[in-house]
């Protein structure tokens, strides 16, 4: 690593602790070059360890030496960016009275026993560490150092190992800007497309509402900016419990993903076109070939106007979308009039029609 060859021997080891990002690119190193490494990861028997779980000569394992290098650079990140621990306060001697001081020195009364210094008070640094601490320890985790540092105490404690599901820098700003609701839940972001679903089953309009401002979905509909994304979830809110409740499972149970769907089928659709297929006269076997084909369109686009267009092209296979109908590839086939039963025996040749011939006449 060409920035580490202008530093000395006795800089590299702290200043590799305390980057992260230079850490990071060491322990690629470590894992693509495995050789660089044989003579100092080596097990007991002088071997190159092959994998996490090896036990090495200090008795430690691979694992174990990377959780103690992630938490050692996560405690100096936060205490190099996180305010300072405030100074200790001296302990303070207990006031006696004039008689008490009296007694003393004529050792009628013993002296109040020597002042123990207190603990020294832990900083905000010391605290993240100690709520993150059990939760630290993998590789993955050391570009997202920078990116901890910003949540609060309440947050890293009330999420405990579910921080471990949170592997992108994007999840964690919206962590540290709004934490945890009042009663523990994720911020509605982060969360699955559970809260979308009301009380009565069907859409929650206000949690729509939240996702379609959070998500700038104005910018992918701009047909529905202002008082059209109004419209809009009020007509998305009055669509069959029963429909909601079979397209969320078919589209991963996806907060992001199913709130583009929903509106991207009453945009191309309309409100005639979208009561009629979502709502509660719409066709439920429709509906339930539209959910399986949605599993068949894995992967999802990643951008949101791909996204978009994905989601019409799916809602295109079992939907009509210019009238809300089931498509006419997803009619169901009439059913064929029985054929009306054979007579039996052998059929009868119609018989050819006889013309009367007049006899001749004996004169």
């Amino acid at each position: 690593m060409a920035q580490l060859s202008v530093l000395s021997p006795e800089q590299v080891y702290d200043h590799v602790l305390n980057t992260p990002a230079v850490l990071h690119e060491c322990f690629q190193v470590f894992r693509s070059q495995p050789d660089l490494f044989k003579r100092v990861a080596v097990r007991p028997d002088k071997r190159p360890a092959t994998s996490d779980q090896d036990p090495l000569w200090c008795g430690r394992t691979v694992s174990d030496v990377v959780r103690l290098i992630v938490r050692a650079s996560a405690k100096r990140y936060f205490r190099a960016t996180l305010p300072p621990a405030p100074r200790p306060v001296a302990p303070k001697a207990p006031d006696l009275s004039l008689l008490q001081q009296a007694a003393i020195r004529l050792r009628l009364k013993k002296p109040p026993p020597p002042l123990r210094p207190l603990p020294p008070p832990l900083g905000p640094a010391e605290k993240l560490y100690g709520a993150f601490r059990e939760n630290l320890g993998f590789e993955w985790q050391v570009p997202l150092i920078p990116h901890y540092a910003p949540l609060d105490l309440p947050t890293v404690k009330g999420l405990g190992a579910r921080i471990l599901t949170f592997r992108e820098p994007g999840q964690l700003k919206i962590l540290a800007e709004e934490g945890l609701t009042a009663d523990g839940r994720l911020p509605l972001m982060l969360d699955d497309a559970s809260r979308l679903r009301g009380p009565d089953g069907g859409v929650d309009p206000n949690a729509l509402s939240e996702a379609f401002a959070k998500m700038d979905l104005s910018v992918v509909f701009p047909n529905l900016a202002d008082s059209g994304a109004r419209r809009a979830v009020s007509q998305i809110s009055c669509m069959d419990s029963r429909i909601f409740q079979q397209l969320v499972p078919a589209l991963d149970n996806n907060l992001r993903l199913v709130t583009v769907f929903l509106f991207s089928s009453f945009a191309r659709m309309g409100e005639k076109a979208f009561r009629q297929a979502m709502g509660p006269t719409g066709a439920q076997w429709a509906v339930q070939k539209l959910a399986k084909h949605l599993e068949t369109c894995k992967p999802w686009p990643r951008s949101l106007p791909s996204l978009r267009q994905a989601s019409e092209r799916a809602m295109a296979f079992a939907i009509d979308l210019d009238n809300g109908l089931p498509a006419q590839a997803s009619l169901k086939p009439a059913a064929k009039p029985a054929a009306a039963p054979a007579a039996p025996g052998p059929a009868r040749a119609a018989r050819a029609p006889t013309v009367a011939v007049s006899a001749p006449s004996r004169r």
